[in-house]
């Protein structure tokens, strides 16, 4: 769910929306809860200190052509904002009775970093580490949480590397192979704690760093890309994650941080894994993903 406002819990009022039919793992954590306290008079601890709620969520799935949740994190707003994410999780949803099963809503969910990687013959991953402001569970059905209906699935293709998808550098194709991608999106949240409170008050939005690295082959000896690297030629890198329709990824004025080339005897093409830094405007932070 898209919350109206940091703070503000999850409620019927606002839509539920679907992440992905694959879903990999979605791990809700908790910080250190107590600090040790002893003193130079004895060797046993005289006190366990109660700590500041440090809540996070782990995300990983495999996106379809009709993501949403992508956008949501990857992008910042005009004000160089994030939205604030509400999710709901069920363990043990098949069994019959109530209290057996568990379910979590998370609010003030905020993504820290963001991962996409893909390669040959692999469907395209989506990590999101969150951090969260709170949390309330309940032992019953997911949607008694008073947060609406279980919204309709998504109905799009998986994406994957080899299928219908293109990644380009500029203009031209990044190189006659291409081989893997992968993208890291860095928001450097920072929470926020009050004298009187051991929830999080606030999760403000720090630098946004954008980077990763492609698996490219050294066209024409690899004269080309080394010079690029040396004269730190600008480049858009622009990642087609599948058809008409699907999220397209664009990295404006990135620049080559280093490369090898690397003449041997295994009889493969020349190839590197090219590290790159994005260097978008604030109006293209807007506009990451489409």
């Amino acid at each position: 769910m898209v919350q109206t406002a940091y703070a503000t819990k999850p409620s019927d009022g606002l839509t539920n929306l679907p992440i992905s039919c694959k879903i990999l793992d979605m791990r809700y954590g908790i910080g250190d809860k107590h600090k040790v306290l002893r003193g130079f008079d004895a060797p046993n601890a005289c006190s366990l200190l109660e700590q500041c709620s440090d809540l996070t969520l782990h995300l990983e799935y495999i996106p379809q052509c009709d993501d949403t949740l992508l956008e949501d994190v990857a992008n910042r707003t005009a004000e160089m904002k994030l939205q604030s994410l509400g999710f709901v999780v069920g363990a043990n949803q098949h069994l019959t009775t109530d209290t057996d099963k568990s379910s979590y809503l998370l609010w003030g969910c905020k993504p820290k970093t963001v991962k996409v990687s893909s390669t040959i013959n692999t469907e395209y991953i989506i990590t999101v580490d969150f951090s969260v402001k709170e949390v309330v569970s309940v032992s019953s059905d997911t949607y008694t949480l008073s947060c609406g209906t279980e919204p309709a699935v998504l109905t799009g293709a998986y994406l994957a590397f080899n299928v219908a998808g293109s990644i380009a550098k500029s203009a031209g194709a990044t190189a006659y192979v291409t081989e893997s991608v992968d993208i890291n999106i860095n928001h450097n949240l920072i929470d926020k704690y009050d004298h009187d409170s051991l929830i999080k008050q606030y999760c403000i939005e720090g630098a946004y760093d954008i980077d990763g690295s492609v698996d490219i082959s050294l066209n024409e000896g690899g004269r080309v890309h080394m010079n690029e690297i040396l004269d730190q030629t600008e480049f858009d890198l622009t990642i087609s994650m599948g058809g008409a329709g699907c999220p397209v990824i664009t990295i404006p004025d990135c620049k080559w941080k280093s490369g090898e080339l690397d003449i041997n005897i295994s009889g493969d093409i020349l190839a590197d894994s090219a590290p790159y830094t994005g260097k978008p405007s604030d109006g293209d932070i807007q506009a990451i993903v489409a």
